[in-house]
This record gives C-alpha cells, sequence and structure tokens, in this order.
C-alpha cells in the first residue's frame, strides 16, 4: 500500500524535538501535536498523513477510493461518494458498535471523515458502498483501548476482504498517524472474515 509518510532523519528529528521540550512552556496544543510526532520520527517510527493518502491513491475502476479509514473495532465502513467529487467514510451506521463505544461526540470524531469537493474526480451521481474492516490479529493489538486505533486499508468494495491493512493512531487532530503495525491478513484470518461477510 502506498501511503504519503513524513520523511526526516532521526537525527533532524531529534533536534527538533528539543527545540519544541525546550520551550514548552510557551507551548499550545498544536505544539504538542508537532512534538509528539517529532519524538515518534526520533524513534525512527514511520508517521504518515493517512488523509492525504486516501486522497492521493485516487479511486478504482468502480469510482470508489482505493483506500479506506475506519476504527478498529468497527466491523464496516460505509462510503459516500458525490458527484462534486467530496466522499464520506462512516463507521457509525453499526447499532453493535455505536454502543460499545458510547459516547456520540467521540464516535464522530473517530468514526467520521469528511473529505471535501474536488478531492476525488467529479461523476454524474452519488455512489454509496461499504466495506469490511479487517481485523486486527492479536499479536499487532494494543493491550488495551483498541477502540482509539484506525485501521487503514486497501478498501474491497465488493464484498471481499482486504489483504494489507495498516494500524495506526491519531496525533491530536492533526493529519498526523503513527503506525504501529503493519500486516498482510494470513489465508484463516481472511476465510474467517468473509464468513461474515
Amino acid at each position: 500500500m502506498q501511503t504519503t509518510n513524513l520523511t526526516m532523519t532521526p537525527t533532524e528529528a531529534r533536534k527538533l524535538y528539543r527545540a519544541y521540550k525546550q520551550h514548552m512552556h510557551y507551548s499550545e496544543p498544536i505544539d504538542h501535536e508537532v512534538r509528539r510526532a517529532y519524538q515518534l520520527l526520533a524513534q525512527g517510527r514511520l508517521v504518515i498523513r493517512a488523509l492525504q493518502s486516501i486522497t492521493d491513491a485516487g479511486v478504482d475502476e468502480q469510482g470508489y477510493p482505493k483506500l479506506a479509514i475506519a476504527p478498529a473495532t468497527a466491523p464496516r465502513v460505509w462510503c459516500t461518494m458525490r458527484d462534486n467529487g467530496s466522499c464520506d467514510f462512516d463507521a457509525r451506521k453499526s447499532r453493535s458498535w455505536r454502543t460499545e463505544i458510547g459516547e456520540p461526540r467521540i464516535i464522530a470524531e473517530r468514526a467520521f471523515f469528511r473529505f471535501p469537493r474536488g478531492s476525488f474526480p467529479a461523476r454524474h451521481h452519488s455512489m454509496h458502498g461499504s466495506a469490511q474492516v479487517p481485523l486486527v490479529p492479536v499479536q499487532h493489538r494494543p493491550k488495551r483501548g483498541l477502540a482509539n486505533y484506525h485501521v487503514l486499508f486497501e478498501a474491497e468494495w465488493k464484498h471481499e476482504v482486504a489483504v494489507d491493512p495498516f494500524l495506526i493512531r491519531r496525533i491530536g487532530k492533526a493529519d498526523l498517524w503513527a503506525v504501529l503495525a503493519m500486516w498482510d491478513l494470513t489465508e484463516v484470518e481472511r476465510a474467517a472474515l468473509a464468513a461474515r461477510l
């Protein structure tokens, strides 16, 4: 999967991280996001722009985005493509998932992504589709709080299971995401998910 990565040497990132840390008493909330991104880059971790990656990847032959994003605990994500090139990803339509998470404001922040007009090619009509969110294998799951993480994956809008997802966590409110795991689903995991389509 092609993503838009932030590239910086660990040495340069460490230097900038220290500068932000030294001036923490003057910092604003946005500075914490920047400082955290520098810290992860200094540690050699992969930081991506997930939402930018989705628009950069473009659309498939059906006209749906090639990449999708959803909370790691959501079973499905729904996509609405509009004629003006805007797009919504929404994982809130699954009632069982909604009651597990609880508070509506938290659900909206984590489960709904709107891409503005012109993000994708314009079309003559709106389209609606859904894709199954890939399973996060147990060896890649965080010990707690899986609902705080997202999965970025190559969406299969034809009732198929995705193959190579990323487990990511958002840094603040910006389009900065730390990649925690990348994996290919095994045939066993794909078969288990296919039974739930």
